[in-house]
């Protein structure tokens, strides 16, 4: 092989390397951007008020009533990160507990019946939150709601992948 062979075979090795790893990273970025989703719809960033903006759009809200909406949804979530709080610390005890050398089975008995109040506690909450929300709704509104909170719903669902192998 002559050394003009060598280089053109070099230099069509690196051209080849260098588009496999452009490739690569572009796919490294393009999957980390489009399925990385926050899991749950109140996230602390504020993104929670993208669903304000689709509220707005859907039910014909008026700007007094998106205000109403997103401060009502604000307070909801805060109160449910307060009981979300709780809910970790006790579960963090009882699973101490559990795995102590001697647990005591009442205390863990004790704490798992806090969290499942404080749980109750947070779907209450869900249930206080779409009173308020279905009151600042008129008659129209409300139709439209019934069904868009399904599509809300299912939009915020994790998706689940069958084939995926871990």
């Amino acid at each position: 092989m002559d050394i003009f062979s060598q280089n053109k075979f070099l230099i069509k090795t690196i051209v080849l390397l260098v588009l496999l790893n452009v490739i690569m990273v572009g796919f490294f970025v393009f999957k980390e951007t489009k399925f990385n989703r926050p899991p749950h719809p109140y996230p602390k960033d504020g993104n929670y008020k993208k669903i304000g903006a689709v509220l707005k759009k859907e039910l014909n809200l008026t700007d007094k009533q998106v205000i109403q909406f997103e401060e009502i949804r604000k307070q909801n979530a805060e109160k449910q990160e307060g009981y979300k709080k709780i809910i970790k610390q006790d579960k963090d005890d009882m699973n101490q507990e559990m795995f102590n050398k001697k647990s005591d089975e009442e205390k863990v008995i004790s704490l798992a019946k806090k969290i499942a109040e404080n749980e109750y506690q947070i779907e209450l909450l869900h249930f206080e939150q779409a009173k308020k929300l279905k009151a600042v709704c008129n008659e129209d509104q409300l139709d439209k709601f019934e069904d868009l909170v399904i599509e809300i719903r299912d939009y915020f669902r994790p998706t689940t992948n069958k084939n995926k192998k871990f």
